[in-house]
């Protein structure tokens, strides 16, 4: 199973969008894909037709067990249709907001999503997680589950910005994971107009 992260440090470079093509396209191909949004915004929830607001298990669910020291649900629990074949979705709920206050600074916050993910090995080929865009245990669980981060930068001098901050972090989470992670820069909003 190959973890896939969206990422940037910066809001509507189109990090939503490359996670809805990539887990389509994949779909298409025959893979089994997983989407999770883990931006408490839920527009990839959305996307799929689903309210963030009247999502009652979520991720969330997760990390409160893990908080609570409850043996942690399975994410088989979480998951919801598409209405695409191949194509599967754990969607945000508005709660998700609330996490880095509620329980961000309990013990082992930091490896839910990727030992959640070891339970669903052989169940998709691959898992595209959708971020928010700012630092915070969701993205640090993202960044620390997955082998291949993604990062979509508009094609403007002040996407710079949330590039380098996504350069740093990724510099941080790669000293405490203790291996390199591979990232791939994606340029999005292409004008050929612009110079």
């Amino acid at each position: 199973m190959k973890i896939w992260t969206v990422s940037n440090q910066k809001g509507g470079v189109g990090k939503t969008t490359t996670a809805v093509s990539l887990g389509g396209l994949l779909a298409a191909q025959g893979q089994r894909v997983l989407l999770l949004d883990l931006d408490p915004q839920g527009s990839l929830t959305s996307y799929f037709r689903l309210n963030p607001d009247a999502i009652e298990h979520s991720l969330y669910s997760l990390f409160e067990a893990r908080a609570n020291d409850r043996e942690i649900q399975t994410l088989d629990d979480l998951l919801q249709g598409t209405g695409v074949d191949g194509l599967s979705l754990i969607p945000a709920s508005t709660a998700m907001a609330t996490l880095d206050r509620q329980l961000g600074a309990r013990d082992g916050m930091g490896l839910v999503i990727k030992q959640a993910l070891q339970r669903l090995q052989d169940c998709f080929d691959y898992v595209i997680m959708d971020c928010p865009p700012m630092l915070g245990v969701l993205m640090v669980n993202a960044l620390a589950a997955c082998e291949q981060l993604l990062i979509p930068v508009q094609t403007e001098f002040l996407a710079l910005k949330g590039l380098e901050r996504m350069l740093r972090t990724l510099e941080m989470i790669t000293h405490s994971r203790g291996d390199d992670l591979a990232y791939t820069v994606i340029p999005t909003f292409f004008d050929r107009r612009t110079r």
